[in-house]
């Protein structure tokens, strides 16, 4: 028996040593591919070059927000297409023996005038922002929440004849741009006029001192710049407002 022992342990030892080896080289066996490696190691660690570069930042100015302060009978137009109108005018009584105007008579009419409107309308779209009487001037500021409640409210003896305000993405599809200049009198395309998206774009016709929420940019040949955000305004066709 220990003969048969001797001979037989060194042939099962080489049998086991082979058993081994091919289970080692079993196609079935799972092998971690080198990509997988590289991502398991980079768990937790340095991000990749790409995810590392920051986008760069916007070179484009944000809007301006220019109040309105009038010195002069004019119209201010927000971006959100909501308008202020301001009248200012003499309230002297100098050149009378009795005073021909009166504070309260003023303010009484023009209230009752805006409570009127809103009943109608069963809403508050225009209401009074300002009534003052000093050193003889007389200053009217009111708010309209939308350019229908304007020209409803003033009608045409405003001297505005048709306005509307838009996106330069809704000018694009709805306005004819045409005769536009910039600041410096130089002229531009309609297309590099509205290639700024944050800019609001005003179509109207009419007269008067226009004003608006931001610096203009661009705008007719024929309107003529006040400053930086006023234009005088003398058109029976429409013309063209850009401003940011």
């Amino acid at each position: 028996m220990r003969r048969i022992l001797r001979i037989l342990l060194p042939i099962l030892v080489v049998a086991l040593v082979i058993v081994i080896a091919l289970s080692r080289c079993n196609p079935n066996t799972p092998v971690i591919q080198s990509s997988e490696v590289g991502s398991s190691s980079e768990k937790g660690g340095k991000t990749s070059s790409t995810e590392e570069t920051s986008a760069e930042p916007s070179t484009a100015e944000p809007p301006v927000t220019i109040e309105f302060k009038p010195t002069a009978t004019s119209l201010y137009i927000s971006r959100d297409g909501s308008l202020r109108t301001a009248e200012i005018t003499d309230f002297s009584n100098k050149e009378f023996d009795k005073a021909r105007y009166e504070v309260e008579t003023l303010k009484n009419y023009i209230s009752g005038w805006v409570d009127s409107y809103n009943n109608a309308k069963g809403k508050e779209s225009v209401r009074i922002e300002t009534i003052d009487v000093t050193d003889d001037t007389a200053t009217l500021i009111m708010y309209y929440d939308s350019v229908n409640s304007f020209m409803d409210f003033q009608g045409a003896d405003y001297g505005i004849t048709t306005l509307r305000i838009g996106t330069a993405e809704y000018a694009a599809r709805n306005f004819a741009l045409s005769g536009l200049k910039d600041t410096n009198e130089a002229a531009v395309t309609p297309i590099q006029a509205l290639q700024d998206e944050e800019v609001t774009v005003v179509a109207i016709s009419g007269s008067g001192l226009i004003s608006f929420a931001g610096e203009v940019k661009y705008m007719s040949n024929s309107l003529t710049l006040v400053d930086s955000n006023t234009v005088r305004l003398s058109s029976k066709s429409e013309v063209f407002v850009i401003f940011k």
